[in-house]
């Protein structure tokens, strides 16, 4: 088996295998991960290389957002869905004009959920159960469609 086929068995049983507040925050790694990729390859000239990496983000992103519960999730929903909507119009711009400043916002903007989904990862196990730890989202959320659509390259 390449090495490529094992990374890509490896993230497949991560994925699997991870509570619902595990892969969330894993999701938001990886949009943090592609948009500082993608600041780095437009600093190197690789416009084209960028373009992808921001597409994986925003397709992350869109996948959260499709993921939304808007009657369970109230004001916090709502607010997730305002903030995904900014940060996919935001990376269309930086994107387009081969902005790395509106990349660098979109991050600065999304750390701190990050950080939160980190804290609420930590405290699901210690007895709250997923949807109490995922406001918001919608219970069970498709992960599988998430890696037909976003391929993450280690």
């Amino acid at each position: 088996m390449s090495p490529a086929t094992l990374a890509q068995h490896y993230r497949d049983n991560q994925i699997n295998t991870s509570s619902p507040a595990e892969t969330v925050l894993m999701l938001y790694d990886g949009i943090i991960k592609f948009l500082r990729a993608a600041v780095e390859r437009l600093e190197q000239g690789d416009v084209e290389e960028k373009a992808k990496l921001i597409e994986k983000a925003v397709n992350i992103i869109d996948y959260l957002q499709s993921c939304l519960d808007k009657e369970k999730g109230g004001e916090i929903a709502d607010n997730l869905d305002r903030l995904y909507g900014y940060a996919m119009v935001q990376l269309t711009e930086a994107n387009l004009k081969n902005y790395a400043g509106k990349i660098e916002h979109v991050i600065m903007l999304i750390q701190p959920i990050r950080d939160a989904w980190a804290e609420i990862t930590k405290s699901n196990g210690n007895g709250k159960s997923a949807q109490q730890a995922m406001p918001g989202y919608a219970a069970g959320m498709p992960v599988g469609e998430l890696t037909a659509r976003v391929t993450v390259k280690v």
